[in-house]
């Protein structure tokens, strides 16, 4: 039984060897790098908890300002309205030192 290998076949088998051994090399560099996919997936749900976090961290910081804000608002319209009132204790303390700066001993 005599079977003739034309040009065609020749090339028709080289290339199918060189896909099963491109499949083998793909099949090598999937498994090497399936280590590193895990590792960057921790890591990015590492950077996702932290981003949550910071963003919880910022919030609060928020509500801090505004608490402050609103406090400075609430002593600046008390001060506001109390102007003759603290002037006339400026102006006692102001007396009071006066006296004793009279009646006191050099």
């Amino acid at each position: 039984m005599d079977t003739a290998l034309t040009l065609k076949d020749g090339l028709l088998l080289i290339i199918g060897i060189c896909v099963i051994l491109l499949l083998i090399y793909l099949i090598r560099v999937v498994r090497a790098l399936l280590p590193t996919l895990k590792n960057v997936q921790k890591i990015t749900e590492d950077a996702g908890q932290l981003t949550g976090m910071a963003a919880n961290a910022a919030s609060g910081a928020e509500d801090a300002v505004t608490s402050i804000m609103d406090s400075t608002e609430d002593m600046t319209e008390f001060i506001k309205n109390n102007k003759s009132t603290v002037k006339a204790l400026v102006s006692f303390i102001n007396a009071v030192v006066a006296i004793k700066q009279l009646f006191g001993t050099k």
